[in-house]
């Protein structure tokens, strides 16, 4: 009797909470009506009033012209004066002050009025939607809570048997899905309340039925596992479809629900195929229910589950299994790729060509088969067995059709293609074995690769039914060539001397082929791309007999001969194409000698490096002079600049280096040398920048690259490997000797760098900077060359010094000193007359301190005299500098008066 009591206390309080928010929606609903009665009364009160103020204006009577409109308003439309008077009568009393009052007081009395309007509106607008649609909302969930908690109650108090339990709660679920749709049906709300009520009821009881089914089966074991499975579906689809009716929050909860139900019940099978149809089927509802609901958002939510379930399949898989998955994987790109957009029965196949701006954005469809398409790359990766390779060729095909049916879709020919390369990649030609000395042609990787790039040559049939599709040529004049590159590349040296001679002829038949769809075409377009095809395929027969720093030639001569049909053909050759082949080049260039992979090769009997080089700088600037005028002449001039660095770099190594291309083995020399081209190179890039246009970023960025190396190389020279502390070889000749690379010559280059952009104006950064470097390379480099003069070729400071030494320093300081004064009081340069008398000062210190006590006899009445000669000399130029000074700048001062 209690249990009974009690069940009933239960339900009466969920049907008092129920007609509660029934009926405050039902008073809602009619302020709304009312609401809205007054918004169509509303222009008829605002003409009458707008047409009694005009009288009352033209009459110049402002009382009479008040009394109509209350009369109007209090008359015919009460309704209207109980609900709205005074927004009727603010409009007519604001339409009469701006009659009578000037237009400042007018236009501040509308701004004051819109101000206390607009708080009033926001809240308005707020509560409205608090009691439309939140509290309905609220009630909703605090219903499903309600259903959830009768559940959990009856567990703790202990009021019913488990199964009753399960079956209070299963019938609140469905009294609330029978209420809801019991509302829809009677429409007893408002318009605008018409869908969310029930929508909210329903919500409730759905999820009353999920918490009461799972209980079932975790809780108590009441269900099995295959009985309860079948049940949350049934009640995932039931919501689903429900959204048809009720609205698409029921469509989230039915398919979050559905894709969930596999997690929450696990019926112990591991039955793949049985997981895969329940995701197919589940899948399909949601894609139907969003095409009837309408909500293109909708649309993501099933996309992302279902990817989702097919990569836990992939990780749960078994080898014997991967046919299912493969299956699964080309019935998704079937149905939630390719028919949506030809439609289900082929009709909105569009054959026409798109042109390249109009795939973007990419559609939602192109979006999903890209995730379908890494989900087949990674099934590849894991069971890489002939059905997979069976199921690779279907897939390509079914690309085919799918780029062929849409145009524009034709970006699935480039992921065809991607896919072959992807297995060509994993399943590299294996070698012979001892039994077999020749290859199997006819069986193994060697004629799946045969297989593929057949397929891979089945774009020629589209490309003579539908000429005007220049991507299916494009395909067919780089896909095959790639393949044949790709495969050859992986096999080992034993299997690239057996496939040399086939794939020069499945490259020589590409190059027929090629050049005989270019010579019948009639279409300037397609001769280009048929005759860039036939060059690339011979390209690629000349790599097979050249050796590999061969190849980077042969690029550069396509980059020529493309250039060249580029302009006999009167075509625009992409930009982006030769900057991809100059891109290609340079990096080939760059990274061999660093990478050691040309070493030991030979060409004409010379070292590669002494052959490769000067052959592609030539083309480089053979292209240079077949741009001349465009905007890729730039390009290419960089390209040559950058050439010619990276050439000079490695004939230093290699004939520096007793013959040897490794930048592993710097000694001091190669350093020096090094270090004086870096900062030749960097001179060059940064005086190219001030003419470089749009390549002037780049070019500074390779200038000041190069400065960080040479800067790098000269810190380490001037440390570990500095000649004054350690013992390095120089030289004997004076003057001309590695002193002249590591510090005179750096000393010029550095002024030279700080000197750039004078006549341009332009600020340069490396001032005054490179001044002062400049100035301490020519001092070590001074005291060097002296040193050294009276050394020979070690200037180690541990050596023993002369008094002709000595005296050689003072004369040369003394020297240089007054040509400083000298040059900066001829150049009017200030800085520079100080660091003059600087040095000059610091060569009388040493004369009267150093060479007083050290030297003796006639080196040391030849020191005295020389500078009291040189600075009597100083000094009477400085007296007739200073009185040819005024000559110079009286007819200046005259010309300007």
């Amino acid at each position: 009797m209690f249990e009974l009591m009690a069940v009933l206390a239960v339900l009466l309080v969920l049907v008092g909470s129920v007609c509660g928010i029934v009926a405050m929606v039902q008073l809602s609903g009619v302020r709304q009506q009312l609401a809205m009665l007054a918004m169509q009364l509303q222009p008829t009160a605002d003409n009458n009033a707008s047409a009694q103020v005009t009288k009352a204006a033209v009459t110049s009577d402002t009382e009479p012209a008040i009394k109509p409109v209350m009369k109007a308003a209090s008359a015919d439309t009460i309704t209207a004066e109980i609900i709205t008077p005074l927004s009727v009568n603010l409009r007519a009393t604001t339409t009469i002050d701006m009659t009578l009052a000037p237009a400042s007081r007018s236009v501040q009395q509308a701004g004051s009025q819109a101000e206390l309007q607009a708080p009033a509106n926001w809240l308005g607008w707020l509560e409205r939607q608090l009691i439309d649609r939140g509290m309905v909302w609220l009630g909703g969930l605090a219903l499903a809570f309600g259903g959830i908690f009768l559940v959990r109650h009856s567990l703790d108090a202990g009021w019913f048997s488990p199964t009753l339990r399960i079956v209070s709660g299963v019938a609140m679920g469905l009294l609330l899905v029978a209420g809801s749709e019991w509302l829809h049906r009677k429409r007893l709300f408002s318009q605008a309340l018409d869908n969310y009520i029930p929508a909210a009821l329903a919500s409730a009881g759905f999820i009353t039925l999920y918490a009461a089914l799972l209980m079932a089966y975790q809780f108590y074991q009441l269900l099995p596992a295959g009985l309860t499975f079948a049940l949350l579906a049934l009640v995932a689809l039931s919501a689903s479809w429900f959204s048809l009716r009720q609205g698409s929050i029921l469509a989230v909860i039915g398919i979050v629900g559905a894709y969930a139900v596999p997690l929450l019940v696990n019926t112990g099978s591991n039955n793949l195929l049985a997981l895969l149809l329940y995701v197919g089927v589940i899948t399909s509802s949601s894609v139907l229910v969003e095409q009837r609901v309408r909500r293109p958002w909708l649309w993501y939510l099933p996309m992302a589950a279902h990817c989702l379930w097919l990569l836990a399949a992939l990780g749960s898989a078994a080898p014997g299994q991967v046919w299912l998955l493969w299956l699964a994987l080309l019935l998704s790109m079937v149905l939630l790729v390719w028919l949506p957009r030809i439609g289900w029965r082929g009709q909105r196949l569009r054959l026409a060509s798109v042109p390249l701006a109009h795939w973007w954005p990419p559609l939602r469809e192109h979006g999903l088969g890209a995730v379908l398409l890494l989900l087949s790359v990674c099934c590849l990766w894991q069971f890489n067995n002939p059905i997979s390779y069976i199921a690779l060729v279907a897939l390509i095909t079914l690309l085919y059709l799918m780029a062929l049916s849409d145009g524009r879709s034709e970006l699935w020919l480039w992921a065809g293609g991607g896919l072959a390369l992807c297995w060509a990649a994993l399943n590299p030609i294996q070698p012979p074995s001892l039994l077999e000395p020749l290859l199997d042609w006819f069986s193994g990787s060697l004629l799946q690769t045969q297989l593929l790039l057949l397929l891979l040559c089945a774009p020629l049939l589209v490309r003579v039914w539908l000429a005007n599709r220049l991507q299916w040529s494009a395909v067919l004049a780089v896909l095959p060539v790639l393949l044949l590159g790709l495969s050859y590349h992986l096999a080992s040296a034993a299997v690239q001397q057996q496939l040399q001679p086939a794939w020069m002829l499945f490259a020589a038949l590409l190059v027929m082929l090629q050049a005989l769809l270019a010579h019948r075409t009639s279409l300037a377009a397609l001769a280009f791309i048929h005759s860039a095809g036939a060059n690339f395929a011979l390209t690629f027969c000349f790599a097979l007999y050249l050796q590999a720093a061969a190849l980077t030639v042969a690029i550069a001569v396509q980059l020529v001969l493309m250039s060249l049909l580029s302009f006999k053909a009167r075509l625009p050759l992409p930009a982006w194409l030769v900057k991809g082949l100059l891109a290609l080049i340079l990096l080939r260039l760059t990274l061999a000698p660093l990478t050691g992979s040309y070493e030991g090769i030979t060409m004409l009997g010379l070292h590669w490096s002494l052959v490769v080089y000067p052959l592609t700088l030539g083309c480089l600037l053979t292209g240079w002079w077949l741009w001349r005028g465009s905007a890729l002449q730039a390009v290419l001039e960089g390209a040559c600049l950058h050439l010619l660095a990276v050439f000079i770099s490695v004939q230093t190594q290699y004939w520096l280096n007793a013959q040897v291309l490794d930048f592993n083995q710097l000694n001091f020399t190669t350093m020096v040398v090094h270090s004086f081209n870096w900062l030749l190179l960097a001179l060059v890039y940064q005086w190219r920048s001030y003419q470089a246009g749009a390549l002037q970023r780049l070019y500074r960025l390779a200038a000041g690259v190069l400065l960080v190396l040479a800067g790098l190389l000269q810190l380490q020279l001037n440390t570990s490997l500095n000649p004054f502390f350690s013992d390095q070889a120089l030289g004997r000749w004076p003057l001309l000797n590695l002193l002249l690379f590591l510090w005179g010559l750096p000393a010029l280059l550095c002024y030279l760098l700080a000197r750039l952009g004078a006549k341009q104006q332009v600020v340069n950064r490396y001032q005054p900077g490179g001044y002062y470097l400049a100035a301490g390379l020519a001092l070590l480099f001074l005291i060097g060359s002296v040193r050294h003069f009276w050394q020979g070729p070690g200037i180690n400071l541990a050596l023993a010094s002369s008094n002709a030494e000595h005296y050689s320093y003072s004369l040369v300081f003394l020297v240089l000193a007054v040509l400083v004064v000298v040059l900066a009081e001829l150049r009017r340069l200030a800085k520079l007359r100080k660091a003059g008398f600087a040095l000059l000062f610091a060569v009388v210190l040493k004369v009267f301190i150093f060479d007083l006590n050290e030297l003796s006899g006639l080196l040391r009445a030849a020191s005295f005299i020389g500078l009291g000669l040189s600075l009597v000399l100083l000094s009477a130029l400085f007296q007739r500098l200073q009185h040819q000074q005024p000559a110079v700048t009286a007819p200046e001062a005259g010309s300007v008066s």
